[in-house]
């Protein structure tokens, strides 16, 4: 895709596309009829249409010239919905109505896999999404602090995930040997957040501001091991 393509791609925010699985979810057993199937993703189309006219297009083929083929599957629905898995959780008992609901929506916050340095980054956008013929999905993400040019389609179940969250000294006990953990790495090549499991931690006494512990931790991109601070840390959503 070239930079006059990706700049005419409409930008599709997290609550945009978590509004409409709203959709699939309210509609059931029904979802998984082929019909359902054909309707999302004709609505898809139309709101990517309708965010740059401000109006939805009411020929689903013309949009279909926009914007690549889009193969739908009950199995690619599935994994559009694993990507908010977290919405549910986060509902109240009585449910909001309409823009207080995307309101809620918009403070979720993932992260995405970065194809070129097997880096993790947080999600400024969902920009467009299609799926393989193998019917596993694929999302076009725009990462935080980057520009256009910099977008990457994304496996939604392999490289897209709830964030990381950020290890504070006063709950650096929370971290055990063999934990799952997202750390900071530098060199003279690159400063990149990348996955890691713990292999050792030297505890040490400290007030809850600064921790003084560390943490040896072995990066699965190249076994490499090193030794870190709590603020080189972010530990993995449970």
């Amino acid at each position: 895709m070239d930079t006059t393509e990706i700049e005419d791609v409409c930008e599709f925010t997290l609550a945009e596309a978590l509004e409409m699985e709203h959709l699939y979810r309210k509609r059931g057993k029904e979802s998984q009829q082929q019909k359902f199937c054909e309707e999302l993703a004709t609505k898809f189309r139309q709101l990517f249409s309708a965010v740059k006219s401000k109006s939805l297009v009411a020929d689903s083929n013309a949009a279909t010239k926009q914007h690549a083929p889009i193969n739908t599957s009950p199995i690619a629905l599935k994994n559009l919905v694993a990507l908010s898995k977290a919405w549910a959780a986060a509902e109240r008992p009585k449910k909001p109505k309409g823009a207080e609901r995307v309101a809620e929506l918009s403070d979720l916050i993932f992260e995405a896999l970065s194809s070129k340095d097997c880096a993790w980054y947080d999600v400024a956008a969902f920009l467009n999404f299609r799926v393989l013929y193998c019917g596993e999905l694929e999302v076009r993400v725009r990462f935080c602090g980057f520009s256009h040019d910099q977008d990457e389609w994304v496996n939604v179940r392999r490289g897209l995930r709830e964030r990381s969250i950020p290890l504070v000294p006063s709950e650096c006990h929370k971290v055990k040997v063999g934990d799952h953990l997202l750390c900071y790495r530098a060199n003279e090549d690159h400063a990149l957040y990348s996955d890691a499991h713990a292999i050792k931690v030297e505890r040490q006494l400290h007030d809850k501001d600064d921790c003084t512990c560390i943490f040896v931790v072995r990066f699965e991109y190249d076994n490499a091991e090193a030794e870190l601070e709590c603020s080189c840390i972010c530990r993995r959503p449970s």
